[in-house]
């Protein structure tokens, strides 16, 4: 097995950690050069397993998340690029197809080959016009060499297990003056305060800062021309332009090395208290449900509050996630249901489940139910951990 740093390629790399619930055995190193930290061994062909809505690091297989970044991506496409002109576009993990769709309706005249190596939902792009689709991973498509003007890569760098070598591919296959529109977890999330699911799961391999995966593209041969945004703690969105030549990337980053540490140490902190905090969490709800409780949120963090904080489910009045349901039909013996069901339920209260999508949720509860009460998940986890401390 290799573990050499996937970014400056030392033998620097040390085990800092050990993931709740790897069904793969994975453990977390930094490397002490550059920065970079990263999932040992590198199990990027594991056979799939069952779909898993986890708050552990065997979450996976559901493929929906995709989607949520398709407005972010055209913003930034529509800004750098011409999207009415006779372009050709790589998507690589196209997924379910949201982008592909969106893409070529903002772009009439535009040629789109597909690359998705999962057959289950790899069918979202057949039979879209003016679009080619490859079952395959990226690693395996064979792509000539100059043929694209833009390569779209939404949350799959992460997954591969030579993510600098397909990056330098990427370069291969687009022409002189392309673009690279490049998205990806963040490491930066480490530093919140309200994390109770695991993040580091079993298919993330690179697990990049902004300034890792910035000196990655470099070495890949691109100029950035938009960075990710300072405030997105979620997400790295780069934009980039091929420019020079891939080259070898040597030097150490002390300062990214610290910064790792931190985050990690942090992360390890504050997700330990936070789970404990969910079982004083949980006996808050219990005392709710005899005014009727929604939890809207069947996923990640409502997993962590099941497994962790030992809530019973069937006190519910009503479980929603609205882009859970087309994917799972119930957790823990819940069935969960569409926003719709909201009107009709007996139910005084709601506690959104959600940390990204919170404010869009409360405009939908409020319009579907605008006489109950809201509670967010990041108010009743303060509470629990001020409650603990007391």
């Amino acid at each position: 097995m290799n573990n050499l740093c996937e970014l400056c390629r030392c033998d620097a790399l040390e085990q800092v950690y050990t993931p709740e619930r790897s069904t793969r055995g994975m453990t977390i190193h930094l490397c002490h050069h550059c920065g970079l930290v990263q999932s040992l061994p590198r199990h990027d062909r594991a056979a799939r397993a069952p779909a898993a809505v986890s708050g552990g690091a065997d979450w996976g297989n559901v493929r929906y998340g995709k989607g949520f970044r398709t407005k972010a991506v055209l913003d930034a496409l529509t800004h750098h690029a011409d999207l009415s002109g006779e372009i050709s576009l790589l998507d690589v993990g196209s997924n379910r197809g949201s982008f592909a769709r969106a893409f070529l309706e903002a772009a009439p005249n535009a040629r789109l080959v597909a690359v998705e190596p999962d057959e289950r939902v790899a069918g979202s792009c057949n039979g879209l016009d003016r679009t080619k689709l490859i079952c395959a991973r990226i690693e395996d498509a064979a792509l000539d060499a100059e043929h694209f003007d833009i390569i779209h890569s939404c949350h799959t760098i992460e997954h591969v297990a030579e993510p600098a070598h397909v990056l330098t591919d990427h370069w291969r296959t687009l022409k002189p003056g392309g673009l690279l529109v490049l998205d990806a977890p963040n490491l930066a999330f480490l530093g919140g305060d309200d994390v109770v699911e695991e993040w580091f799961i079993d298919k993330h391999l690179t697990h990049f800062s902004a300034r890792t995966l910035t000196r990655m593209i470099e070495a890949a041969g691109f100029t950035i021309v938009q960075q990710p945004d300072a405030k997105d703690r979620d997400n790295l969105l780069f934009v980039a332009r091929k420019t020079g030549e891939p080259h070898l990337l040597c030097r150490s980053d002390t300062v990214e090395v610290e910064h790792a540490e931190t985050l990690l140490a942090h992360y390890i902190v504050t997700r330990a208290r936070n789970l404990l905090a969910l079982t004083v969490a949980a006996a808050e709800i219990n005392k709710m449900k005899s005014r009727g409780v929604v939890m809207w949120g069947a996923g990640r963090i409502f997993d962590s509050l099941v497994m962790h904080g030992h809530f019973d489910p069937h006190t519910l009045t009503l479980l929603i996630d609205k882009h859970l349901k087309p994917h799972v039909s119930e957790r823990y013996g819940c069935a969960v249901s569409g926003p719709e069901a909201l009107a009709g339920a007996n139910a005084e209260i709601v506690i959104i489940m959600s940390r990204s999508f919170a404010k869009e949720i409360t405009d939908e509860v409020r319009r579907l139910a605008p006489k109950v009460e809201i509670i967010l998940y990041t108010d009743l986890l303060a509470q629990a951990r001020t409650k603990m401390a007391a």
